[in-house]
């Protein structure tokens, strides 16, 4: 047994804390692969939304273009010789922002952690510092 800022540690406790550990890791490592599951989904489903926006942009239908007319017609309206189809604009939904967020979300859990570690061993050495 090792006294360790005025607490016992004992195998127990060297135990409970490895416990808590883990399980932290664990459910840390259940959070980042829900999201990642959700965010693939997402993925897939936009891609699905954009081939099927692409395949009807492609069946437009194609219209034979006129042979020359005469030149008189052309030159006295020439809007009339030259047709424009509308094009459709369609709708697209910008995809979901990824990327080092994540990595963000642990280094921010890494530095409260450090925060919570620091704080403690100050308030551990204070508490040391007046018994002397």
């Amino acid at each position: 047994m090792a006294i360790f800022g005025g607490w016992r540690l004992t195998r127990t406790g060297i135990l409970f804390i490895i416990g808590i550990i883990v399980l932290a890791g664990l459910v840390t490592g259940g959070i980042f692969l829900v999201k990642n599951r959700g965010e693939a989904v997402r993925r897939e489903e936009a891609v699905k939304v954009a081939e099927q926006n692409l395949e009807d942009q492609s069946e437009v239908a194609v219209q034979p273009v006129p042979v020359q007319e005469s030149t008189e017609q052309t030159e006295a309206n020439p809007s009339a010789a030259t047709e424009t189809t509308p094009v459709s604009a369609s709708t697209s939904e910008s995809l979901p922002q990824t990327g080092p967020a994540e990595l963000q979300a642990l280094g921010n859990v890494v530095i409260i952690a450090l925060l919570a570690f620091s704080v403690s061993f100050y308030v551990a050495s204070r508490r040391v510092s007046h018994h002397l």
